[in-house]
């Protein structure tokens, strides 16, 4: 509440491991900070590391596309860390816009055309607004006291919500992240990594949100312990018990991941933590393949007032997480084309200043890659062609079309 405006430092991966989700899951985090643009203040350049042994420099086109991934999430600003590649120190390796020759080089001409395609684009791009419907729930209380109080060395807090994310990111689906103080009023879906430590009023106020239409996933260890980190007297999930319809006295780790059987996914699986769930008014949506686990679910979805929640008993495989949320997508009226798009093409939609929808489709391989367009007649602002709805447009290595509906 003291910024005027948000800024951020991220990086990633290049070359055959670079795609939008680092990108996006920092910058839609900065943008829901003020529901407002952000800045990009540090970004890669060319390759980044403290010395010689991560040394992977973006293959052609990929410092561009990256550049439009951040207009994509609502940056309204993108500067690199940093112009010329240092000869000494820590950050020796962690290189700029030019080599350590000082020379123009082949991140200098890609960075060139981003800037003049901006110089000329920029008014078209910059201040977009979003209408997502569907929101993370981010604790930091909770991310906190899961520090301090860890289920696994291997999965944590920001594991879970990651997970989260990457199943949205997969599914071509844009999450705003809201606080347990935000107004969740304009979200269908909203999606819970472990809400650990939160006081009575947070959970109360999920359970009312689920009450009145909404429709929540939520993880395991959340209604636990109160907003001091102090384990609750009341049995678990604590208020969430009639809206999750189970109660729970035990839990364990798991010293090796369980099969689990379930209609949503072949192959799915679960790991680190088991909560022995006690079905009251909800329904098992998986169980444990195991001897002594399988008496009890782990996933439940719970029918509460005009909503539902589903709960993770457990830390469940990405396949299933997938599923989970393509299901609740569905029940929410939320899926879309987007949904059908080829697995290396994401896409990110919004209203510029000037009233326009926008469309980015970006290609996150090496091939070419074509799909269906499904909105309205648009322009594609890069090159000027035009693209009609039902059109097949190709989308070349490492490239993108901003598509301007008319």
């Amino acid at each position: 509440r003291h910024l005027d405006i948000a800024a951020v430092n991220p990086y990633h991966a290049w070359q055959d491991r670079f795609d939008a989700q680092a990108i996006w899951q920092s910058g839609d985090l900065n943008r829901s900070l003020k529901n407002a643009n952000y800045l990009v203040t540090e970004t890669n350049a060319q390759t980044i590391g403290w010395d010689s042994r991560a040394q992977y420099p973006p293959y052609d086109g990929q410092l561009r596309l990256a550049a439009y991934a951040h207009a994509a999430a609502g940056a309204k600003m993108v500067a690199y860390w940093h112009w010329h590649s240092l000869h000494y120190g820590q950050e020796t390796y962690w290189r700029g816009v030019l080599s350590h020759d000082l020379e123009p080089n082949r991140a200098y001409a890609e960075v060139a055309r981003i800037g003049a395609e901006l110089r000329k684009l920029g008014p078209e791009l910059a201040n977009l607004r979003k209408q997502n419907r569907v929101a993370i729930l981010y604790s930091a209380d909770s991310y906190h006291a899961l520090q301090f109080m860890p289920v696994s060395d291997r999965v944590k807090y920001m594991t879970i919500l990651g997970q989260m994310y990457g199943s949205l990111y997969r599914l071509n689906i844009e999450p705003d992240f809201v606080t347990p103080d935000s107004d969740w009023s304009a979200y269908k879906l909203l999606l819970v990594p472990p809400l650990y430590s939160a006081p009575d009023s947070a959970l109360e106020k999920l359970a009312r949100w689920i009450e009145q239409g909404g429709r929540a996933l939520v993880s395991f260890k959340s209604g636990f312990a109160n907003e001091h980190a102090t384990v609750r007297h009341q049995m678990a999930p604590g208020p969430l018990r009639k809206a999750a319809g189970f109660r729970y006295h035990e839990f364990s780790n798991l010293a090796s991941p369980v099969p689990l059987k379930t209609a949503l996914a072949a192959q799915a699986s679960a790991s680190v933590w088991a909560e022995f769930l006690l079905l009251e008014s909800a329904q098992a949506l998986a169980s444990y393949e195991h001897p002594f686990f399988g008496r009890f679910p782990a996933v439940t979805r719970n029918r509460h007032g005009q909503g539902t929640l589903t709960y993770l008993g457990t830390h469940v495989s990405n396949n299933l997480m997938d599923a989970l949320l393509a299901a609740e997508l569905k029940a929410a009226a939320l899926d879309s084309p987007d949904q059908a798009l080829p697995a290396a093409v994401r896409v990110r939609h919004g209203r510029n200043a000037r009233g326009r929808q926008l469309h980015y489709y970006l290609n996150f391989s090496g091939e070419s890659r074509t799909f269906t367009y499904p909105y309205a007649a648009a322009v594609d602002l890069l090159s000027g062609r035009p693209a009609a709805r039902g059109a097949a447009l190709s989308l070349g290595p490492w490239d993108l079309v901003i598509l301007a509906e008319n």
